[in-house]
């Protein structure tokens, strides 16, 4: 049985990237293009109106701060991804994007083949890091110390899952354990390196050398 294209919602102020977006998703079988927003208040009306998989949103918006457009469209849609596109790697409005619930954050030079699969990964609940803007993902830490607290065997095993991209009930799956029990592991080894989502988590044990 075929599943349905997910859906998708481009939200951006420059008509290029639009039409461009819109030409990459009609030549994709997996994804759909749903709609197009040009400010932050119109990318909330279109993800209320139009229910959509994911949201392809422009970091710098005229109205509206990106970090609070995600939180606006989360508090509406909890399971709505949410991929940030920049041009610069803006260290402050990343993190605050992150926080609010965004899944990704992407370079806008990525290339096609390469967003088309972090819309896949979103959609399947996992987080996409451009390791380029890596040190825009960190959490900022006191006197510049390291997060206290050493990890357990079991949070050190769910980390390299969620290293290969597993999502929570997949993780459960493997280790026989279940999903709200990984939960609790992921929230324990989230507050451990110090990260509010698994895009941090991912960038701190990186440069911790956890993975």
């Amino acid at each position: 049985m075929t599943r349905n294209p997910r859906t998708v919602v481009v939200a951006d102020d420059h008509p290029i990237v639009l039409s461009g977006m819109r030409l990459l998703l009609s030549g994709s079988r997996f994804f759909e293009f749903a709609g197009e927003a040009r400010t932050g208040a119109e990318a909330i009306l279109r993800c209320d109106q139009l229910r959509p998989d994911v949201l392809l949103l422009d970091l710098r918006l005229p109205d509206l701060p990106a970090a609070t457009i995600c939180q606006r469209v989360k508090e509406r849609q909890p399971d709505l991804a949410i991929v940030i596109l920049t041009a610069h790697p803006e260290e402050m409005a990343v993190r605050q994007c992150l926080k609010a619930g965004a899944s990704a954050c992407l370079f806008k030079d990525t290339g096609e083949q390469q967003l088309l699969s972090a819309l896949m990964q979103v959609v399947h609940g996992r987080a996409v890091l451009d390791p380029r803007i890596a040190g825009a993902m960190l959490p900022r830490r006191a006197n510049g110390g390291r997060p206290e607290g050493s990890l357990t065997d079991r949070e050190r095993d769910v980390l390299m899952m969620i290293a290969r991209g597993l999502t929570t009930q997949e993780i459960g799956e493997q280790l026989g354990l279940s999903p709200n029990t990984i939960k609790s592991h992921s929230r324990a080894l989230f507050t451990k390196l110090g990260a509010h989502n698994r895009v941090q988590a991912l960038a701190v044990a990186q440069e911790r050398g956890l993975i």
